[in-house]
């Protein structure tokens, strides 16, 4: 009798943990290659601080423990920190590239710095905007120079913090109608570009989210507040404690450790 009653003690145990874990989104930062189009040596901590303020569980992880990152949580989170995508993510083979399996597949990407996926990493080579063609299917970024951007009601609803500001590197909203994407618009000049703005491409089932490209009236803490506001109220299932010992407690944590 008493071990059917601790058998089932273990099951609810170990049901609970899992339904946890289902319910719980990581977050990991990347930082590891140069060059940088954002400082990340600002950048990083500015984002950490800010999720740590919410008590959202992070970590900074390098290329190799990114591709480990999103193989094990497809519908993760991800802040691209430095503006750049390394070539383990992203080659500039459409379809193939696993950051574009992963974004289809219902993944979340921040992207902060500049043109998405404009760098250069081998095999790859990727100016201006032939990396957001190759995962998007269609150029969305702008080089407008310094165009204001005023705060939607939305934008004020998910990221409390965020304040008008400019932006050189805004989203053309026109482009995505034509094409089809579904977005959420967080700040924008209240008819041709946005910025920061989620996007979807056809037939993907997570977001693209670009922040504050080309931060330039706003500092990267303010940028950092804005990540973590949007991730909390807009993306994040469950927010979890911070894990102080520096691993995460989920398949992610479990991988990475072996």
């Amino acid at each position: 009798m008493k071990s059917a009653i601790l058998k089932l003690v273990f099951m609810c145990l170990a049901f609970f943990i899992v339904c946890n874990s289902l319910m719980a989104q990581d977050v990991v930062i990347y930082n590891d290659k140069s060059p940088a189009w954002i400082d990340p040596a600002v950048m990083v901590p500015a984002a950490q601080k800010a999720l740590d303020t919410l008590k959202i569980q992070n970590e900074v992880v390098n290329a190799a423990d990114l591709v480990t990152y999103m193989n094990a949580n497809k519908t993760g989170i991800v802040i691209m920190a430095t503006g750049i995508a390394p070539g383990e993510i992203f080659k500039n083979q459409g379809n193939k590239d696993l950051v574009n399996q992963w974004l289809t597949g219902g993944g979340i990407m921040l992207w902060t710095g500049d043109w998405p996926f404009y760098y250069f990493d081998a095999p790859a080579n990727c100016p201006g905007a032939a990396g957001e063609t190759s995962v998007f299917g269609v150029i969305v970024t702008a080089s407008t120079g310094s165009t204001n951007m005023t705060p939607t009601d939305l934008g004020k609803k998910l990221i409390p913090s965020i304040k008008e500001h400019t932006s050189q590197r805004p989203i053309m909203l026109k482009t995505l109608d034509t094409n089809k994407f579904n977005f959420e618009s967080y700040a924008d000049d209240g008819a041709t570009y946005a910025d920061p703005i989620a996007l979807q491409a056809p037939k993907m089932k997570g977001w693209f989210v670009n922040m504050h490209t080309w931060p330039e009236n706003e500092n990267l803490d303010q940028v950092g507040k804005d990540m973590a506001e949007v991730i909390k109220n807009r993306f994040l299932v469950a927010p979890k404690a911070v894990d102080k010992m520096g691993k995460l407690a989920t398949t992610w944590g479990d991988m990475k450790v072996k």
